[in-house]
């Protein structure tokens, strides 16, 4: 009997963590929805809002002492558990990793064999509760035991508690803030050496650009990319005459399609003093055409991900800047929302100089 209620126990506790660690993250799992690459994306958004109020609600309702209402809802959570378990079995398929806040912003997000194995386990508690509800033991127990119901309640939540402390937390680590290089210095063709001096004249008289100095510059690495014709071409001769945002995305990656989506947009900001650049694990021909539709002849080929390795990106999407003197000029970053961030934070750098008379106005 000990086991069987632990079973609803410990599927209460894991839909409870899960519905209220969602509740502010609408964002990451309407973009793990479409990182699983869910079908009817249009849906994607109303789903993410409703899922974690649902699994909340489910965790609740079960206790209600009840047989018929606890086999329903005993039913719809191991039907739940069920179609987690296929969602992540069908992504292990995937090329690439999924990222998929099965857990909101808690526990590692990319999907992996202990993903599955977690999700079996689940499953596995789902079936046990359907036995435990349509048995009539949780009732009974609520009923007639309902203070043995809570010492093995609080049994279950210590060793619960216990285990995430002994293993500690699987959080990845957080990117870094973004950083960005005085574009005066970094988006013409300059000297390494004539650079840094000219960006450290520029802090000197600045004070308001103090979080600046903080970055410090590297050489860009000899890494290649592909064109679109087919033909490599290093870093350095990419950046020889313009500065280069080099945007490392996957198709079908949730953060990475939000990232696609502002490609137009940045596109137009930053012609002709920047160059951008959408780097893709697949060669440019097999990309779908709402890719293409968004990146137009910007898209690059990163041959088995050596250059977002050599750079110090660690996942898509990712971001850096290149200097047109060689150098760093910004990043590495990882995510979708510090993408956008790091973007931003360049637009307003590039604003900045200009209004400053470092770079050309934009025609009117």
């Amino acid at each position: 009997m000990t086991v069987l209620m632990a079973a609803p126990l410990l599927l209460t506790l894991t839909l409870l963590v899960s519905g209220l660690a969602k509740l502010g993250g609408r964002q990451g799992t309407e973009e793990a929805m479409t990182s699983l690459r869910l079908p009817l994306r249009g849906l994607h958004r109303t789903v993410a809002s409703l899922l974690p109020v649902t699994e909340i609600v489910l965790a609740l309702v079960l206790w209600i002492p009840s047989v018929p209402l606890q086999t329903a809802v005993a039913v719809a959570i191991a039907l739940l558990m069920i179609a987690y378990l296929v969602i992540i079995a069908r992504a292990l398929t995937f090329e690439e990793p999924v990222e998929c806040s099965c857990f909101g912003t808690l526990a590692s997000p990319t999907v992996s064999r202990l993903t599955l194995g977690r999700n079996l386990l689940l499953t596995g508690l789902g079936l046990l509760t359907v036995v435990a509800a349509a048995s009539g033991a949780m009732t009974t127990v609520l009923v007639q035991a309902p203070l043995a119901l809570i010492g093995l309640g609080i049994t279950v939540l210590l060793a619960s508690a216990l285990t995430a402390l002994s293993v500690g937390s699987t959080a990845p680590d957080a990117s870094p803030a973004p950083a960005v290089a005085r574009p005066g210095s970094a988006l013409g063709p300059q000297d390494a050496e004539d650079a840094e001096d000219a960006e450290d004249a520029g802090d000197a008289g600045d004070a308001g650009d103090a979080e600046l100095v903080d970055y410090e510059r590297s050489t860009t690495p000899a890494a290649v990319l592909q064109k679109p014709d087919g033909h490599l071409v290093t870093l350095t001769q990419l950046t020889a005459q313009r500065a280069a945002l080099l945007v490392f995305v996957s198709e079908g990656c949730g953060p990475c399609e939000r990232v696609l989506d502002r490609a137009p947009e940045w596109i137009e900001a930053f012609s002709p003093v920047l160059q951008v650049r959408f780097v893709f694990s697949r060669p440019v021909d097999q990309l779908r055409e709402r890719t293409t539709e968004r990146v137009g002849e910007l898209a690059m080929h990163d041959l088995q991900f050596t250059a977002r390795s050599t750079l110090g990106g660690r996942t898509a999407p990712s971001a850096v800047l290149l200097g047109a003197d060689g150098l760093l000029a910004g990043g590495p970053v990882d995510g979708g929302s510090t993408v956008i961030e790091f973007v931003e934070e360049i637009r307003s750098e590039l604003a900045n100089a200009q209004e400053q008379g470092e770079l050309p106005s934009p025609a009117p």
